[in-house]
């Protein structure tokens, strides 16, 4: 997804600090490469890299919000030495996590929906406009419970089918991870991070779960549950969300000038 749906963490900067949004490989503006099979977490994060390098960044505070949390996790495992904090947000540390986090939102849809679904994911009928609207619906109440409809922001973002698709759902099916991401795992990384780590989630998150169980695998971690956001908290509670961060990054801040 193309950046402008975060566009208003660009508020969290000042006179000190520099917030970079950027787009991912086969987005927006970004560059696309030729294969699909080039569109992995770990040529994500190689991305990342190449990017501090290009911009002469010594040390940085990396965020990550959704799938960019994958990244983020992979590339604190690839170049620790480069990031000054880790800040995870409505983000999971594995495919498993994601798999798990759907079983959720199918285990919580009214039961004709999970039928019907169940016969469209039988018949392979992922293109079916009726399966394409009832995944969506079984979503909405743990990405946008709070937002009536999706701000501007969100349709002037745009998403490239085949970086998706590549990277979860060759298929189609809405609820497997069978593309790229298919057996990524950082949770054995979780315990090994030795740097400032914020965890910020809404309670109604379909991360959630996977949040709290990777804030209490990090050493040190802090945790931020907003109680009235999912998944787009940082446009549910826009201020509670910035406010975490800046108090966040403040603290630590405030420990370096100790």
């Amino acid at each position: 997804m193309s950046y402008p749906y975060l566009a208003n963490l660009l508020l969290l900067g000042n006179r000190r600090r520099r917030v970079l949004l950027f787009n991912p490989r086969g987005v927006g503006r970004s560059w696309t490469p030729r294969h699909r099979s080039a569109y992995t977490v770990a040529n994500s994060a190689a991305d990342v890299e190449e990017l501090r390098r290009a911009l002469h960044l010594e040390r940085f505070d990396l965020l990550g919000f959704s799938a960019g949390g994958f990244v983020a996790l992979e590339y604190a495992r690839r170049h620790p030495g480069r990031l000054r904090s880790l800040l995870l947000c409505a983000t999971a540390a594995s495919a498993s996590d994601i798999d798990e986090s759907n079983q959720r939102m199918l285990a919580a849809a009214p039961k004709p929906t999970r039928q019907r679904l169940r016969e469209l994911t039988r018949s392979k009928s992922f293109d079916d406009p009726e399966y394409v609207r009832l995944a969506a619906e079984v979503g909405v109440p743990f990405s946008r419970r709070f937002l009536p409809r999706d701000p501007p922001s969100v349709r002037r973002s745009v998403v490239n089918p085949d970086v998706y698709r590549a990277m979860m759902t060759p298929s189609g099916d809405e609820f497997a991870v069978e593309g790229s991401l298919a057996g990524w795992d950082r949770r054995p990384d979780l315990q090994r991070l030795a740097l400032p780590v914020l965890v910020l989630v809404g309670r109604h998150d379909f991360f959630y779960d996977a949040s709290r169980t990777m804030a209490a695998r990090i050493r040190g971690a802090r945790l931020v549950v907003l109680s009235r956001a999912s998944h787009l908290a940082h446009l549910e509670q826009p201020a509670a969300f910035r406010s975490a961060i800046r108090g966040f990054l403040g603290d630590l801040s405030t420990a370096v000038a100790r």
